[in-house]
């Protein structure tokens, strides 16, 4: 009955510690982000260079959601409050995927685009107005520039010309993050710490399981009324 006791303690303790030793790469891989490092990075409606939609702005970010071919399938601005979510493709040489989940992941830009009508029109024609749109990213269009934005869930084109200059920050996260990562030598070390502790743990396992099964002694006969075990 005791040898049971202080075999389902044993097991107990080992599995105990040895489920805490969880490798680095166990967890189920889950895509994650990319950053868009190259200039003119299109996103796509499908995995093919002729139905690029925008260009994304450069130094933000697109989550990915699978792969197809040379192609990354992405979604971007998913989760910004008052800006509707886009799902595409962009080449996956043309960005860059980052082994952090970035706080600023996407540009949430408003424009205000001035719509004017023709001359020659009589008094009481509205020939101007003003309103805001969520901004996407630029289109060319030819030689021209073009905005992709929406309007009340309404999808669509306008010229630069028609918009003030974009003035929106560049996104600094990725350089912020490389220097707070903490340095590679850092795992390896936790790894090594765990393999110790699994060996440490073996050979104590190993000493009470010996010490458990051990022959026991013979004992000679007694002398002088002296009671002397004989060592195997």
């Amino acid at each position: 009955m005791t040898r049971k006791l202080v075999f389902l303690a044993l097991f107990l303790l080992f599995a105990g510690f040895s489920a805490g030793f969880v490798p680095v790469n166990a967890a189920e891989e889950e895509y994650g982000y990319a950053r868009v490092t190259q200039e003119n990075t299109y996103l796509y409606t499908q995995p093919e260079a002729q139905s690029g939609l925008f260009i994304l702005p450069q130094s933000y970010f697109v989550h990915i959601t699978g792969i197809s071919g040379e192609y990354y399938a992405v979604e971007y601005l998913a989760g910004t409050a008052g800006k509707t979510a886009v799902r595409g493709y962009c080449r996956a040489d043309e960005v860059t995927p980052v082994d952090y989940i970035p706080q600023t992941p996407y540009l949430a830009y408003t424009v205000r685009v001035t719509f004017r009508t023709g001359e020659g029109l009589p008094d009481g024609f509205i020939t101007e107005y003003t309103v805001d749109a969520a901004y996407y990213g630029d289109f060319l269009y030819g030689s021209a520039v073009c905005y992709y934005v929406e309007m009340e869930g309404n999808f669509g084109y306008v010229p630069a010309s028609s918009c003030p200059p974009l003035d929106y920050p560049l996104n600094t996260e990725h350089t912020e993050t490389e220097e707070e990562e903490t340095p590679p030598a850092a795992a390896g070390s936790f790894g090594a710490l765990n393999a110790v502790l699994i060996c440490v743990l073996a050979a104590v396992a190993l000493g009470a399981v010996y010490f458990l099964f051990r022959p026991a002694k013979k004992r000679r006969p007694q002398e002088d009324g002296e009671d002397t075990e004989w060592g195997i």
